[in-house]
């Protein structure tokens, strides 16, 4: 599902570049596929809490395979918009689910730990995918690009189905606003929605900025280190945010981040695109994990569902508002003033985390609730 998701995101905007749109445009269809999830969420919390989890996931992943397949064969802007949303459903209430199962199947203690274990089912896609995606798209073009995340997602569709996860026999989905959104979870999805803000112009632009803007070549590589430094980074900041607390584990992770998107601004050479490979795994690539892991610690345990959703929330608005936000900046002031205005909202992150942590004399723990034991 990720090596088809990060293929994507990789293509769609160069694709979307060789058809001659500008940067505004490309940044309002790559953020189409956060209306659609953002969209979603009022009734992904209640599904997920109540549903069969193995059909709603396997569903799922069926719409983001159709979604796929459609890029291949459409080279309008309203159909591409289309597909775009229909993928946007998909990975939308897929990722909250995949996030609900990993945080059921650990134990408190290892919380942290353990989802940054769960996080690495993106390292390897994060490595390969849009590696493998441009080589494709420049050696056999972009339809054959797009199939093969859809052919993938077909595969993962067969692995889904040998899931042994069942709904507890006494639980139904219920729509009510505490079952949508859980009001324990809000705070950490804001500092999740900021710190997808600072990522935005890195993550939609940075394939045409390295290879068309600087001319720097490695870009391949730059996915391959990138992965490797989240290998070892990821399980050792969860198991650090376990021992010392999340709200201590995320210093590093802050700073990494913004020596990535400072040395964006100035970079003119290969080894510094190498460098910001290990800078945004340190950086974004561990901030994303831990905070989704203080989303799920703060809500009660019948709540994970909409704990899910509600972190969700929070990246599907940055990732909705800051690509085309970024797209803006880059036509207005150009690529390294976007990068340097991304600072901010990483800054009202941090600022805004640590005085709640401070205000609440560290993080909170939730109620502890009984939860039904899942039929075999």
């Amino acid at each position: 599902m990720f090596f088809g998701q990060f293929m994507m995101s990789t293509l769609l905007p160069k694709y979307l570049s060789n058809l001659q749109i500008g940067s505004t445009l490309i940044g309002v269809v790559v953020g189409m596929f956060s209306i659609t999830a953002l969209g979603t969420r009022p009734v992904t919390g209640p599904l997920i809490d109540g549903s069969n989890k193995k059909r709603l996931f396997i569903i799922m992943l069926a719409l983001i395979s159709a979604a796929s397949f459609g890029y291949a064969f459409v080279s309008t802007i309203p159909l591409l918009i289309f597909f775009r949303l229909l993928h946007g459903i998909g990975m939308g209430c897929n990722a909250a689910l995949g996030l609900t199962m990993a945080t059921d199947a650990l134990p408190k203690e290892k919380l942290a730990s353990g989802l940054g274990v769960y996080g690495m089912s993106s390292v390897l896609a994060t490595a390969f995918g849009p590696g493998i995606g441009l080589a494709v798209a420049e050696r056999f073009g972009y339809r054959y690009a797009f199939c093969l995340p859809g052919a993938l997602v077909l595969i993962a569709i067969f692995i889904a189905a040998g899931m042994k996860i069942e709904t507890p026999p006494d639980r139904k989905i219920v729509f009510r606003l505490d079952n949508i959104v859980a009001k324990e979870s809000l705070l950490p999805a804001v500092f999740m929605m900021l710190a997808s803000l600072a990522r935005a112009g890195m993550v939609t632009y940075l394939v045409i900025y390295i290879t068309e803007v600087k001319q720097i070549p490695g870009i391949s590589v730059y996915y391959i280190i990138n992965a490797a430094v989240l290998l070892i980074s990821r399980p050792l900041v969860g198991t650090l945010a376990d021992r010392w607390g999340i709200h201590k584990a995320l210093i590093p992770s802050y700073l990494a981040f913004a020596a990535n998107l400072i040395i964006l601004t100035v970079m003119t050479s290969t080894w510094q695109l190498w460098l910001i490979a290990v800078l945004n795994a340190l950086g974004t690539g561990t901030t994303q994990t831990t905070h989704q892991s203080l989303c799920m610690k703060v809500a009660r345990a019948d709540h994970r569902g909409a704990a899910g959703t509600t972190a969700y929330i929070g990246i599907d608005i940055g990732d909705l508002c800051g690509p085309i936000l970024c797209g803006a900046l880059v036509d207005h002031l150009g690529y390294e003033s976007m990068f340097r205005l991304c600072l901010i909202p990483l800054a009202l992150c941090a600022v805004s985390m640590f005085i709640w942590v401070r205000a609440k004399g560290g993080i909170p723990e939730p109620e502890d609730v009984e939860v039904p034991v899942p039929a075999e």
